[in-house]
């Protein structure tokens, strides 16, 4: 009982860690007022202007834009067909197999276990800039962007599985993508309930809200990218989102993440008290 109650205090810690850096994503939203692209161009227009000739200024800043997503060669889903800046791709095999348990008193059983296997996952980007009217700037993505999901759809075996030259293909649409049987076809311990495509996408002409630092560099220019060296502790949000749907995600994230970690905290020490006693 007493590592019990360690475990949820430390589930509670992680917890309200996380509570935390959602509440201090909210307060940078709402406290870094919003920058027109033009401005920060004219900016670092003035101060390259008493400058040498093709030097960078060094200039950096933290900031907040909005806009929508501009990109000169725009890639396309590879299940939606839409234009996107950025597109990930997964394709999920759920399947069944056939598992024995032992209970208590030392019968097997078996029994049938749902399973989720990831068969594909492709990310694919095309260099692209924000444009809120004013001008555009170029940005450099983390792996931490927001992506606005369109396509989340359950496919049936029959439909779209078929055989071509002893592999396993699937057909949804113009997507085709051979994958390993695994050892699903006529076997007896494992079947295939289905496939499950979702693909998200940083579609082209759509918003884009972005949080973090424009900087002048020598190699790319004036660039939106993470904060770097003293700024690191601000957090970098780029999303295919409103700032009025990211800052209500953050509100209800940090609220019911701090009242569970506040519960197991609780509890953790309640039982690690106990056992502590016994």
């Amino acid at each position: 009982m007493l590592w019990v109650g360690l475990v949820l205090i430390a589930i509670g810690g992680l917890l309200f860690f996380l509570s935390t850096r959602a509440a201090n994503k909210l307060h940078y939203m709402q406290a870094t007022e919003t920058s027109k692209v033009a401005d920060l161009l004219g900016l670092v227009g003035e101060i390259k202007a008493d400058m040498p000739a093709g030097m960078s200024t060094g200039w950096r800043d933290y900031v907040e834009l909005k806009g929508r997503v501009a990109c000169d060669e725009p890639i396309h889903g590879e299940l939606s067909d839409t234009p996107a800046a950025i597109c990930e791709t997964t394709v999920q095999r759920i399947v069944e197999r056939r598992e024995e348990r032992r209970d208590a008193q030392g019968n097997v059983r078996t029994e049938w276990r749902k399973h989720t296997d990831t068969v594909s996952s492709n990310r694919r980007e095309s260099p692209f800039y924000l444009d809120d009217g004013t001008g555009r700037l170029r940005v450099k993505p983390s792996k931490a962007v927001e992506l606005v999901k369109v396509v989340d759809r359950f496919e049936q075996p029959s439909a779209i599985e078929q055989m071509s030259g002893g592999n396993l293909v699937l057909n949804h649409g113009g997507f085709r993508l051979s994958v390993s049987t695994g050892g699903l076809l006529g076997g007896s311990s494992s079947r295939t309930i289905g496939y499950q495509f979702i693909e998200r996408i940083l579609p082209v002409g759509g918003p884009l809200y972005a949080l973090g630092e424009v900087a002048d560099t020598d190699d790319e220019g004036l660039v939106l990218r993470q904060p770097t060296d003293d700024q690191k502790k601000r957090p970098f949000v780029l999303s295919g989102k409103t700032e009025e749907e990211l800052t209500r995600a953050s509100k209800k994230k940090s609220a019911v993440l701090r009242v569970i970690a506040i519960v197991l905290a609780v509890g953790g020490a309640a039982l690690a008290i106990v056992g502590a006693l016994k």
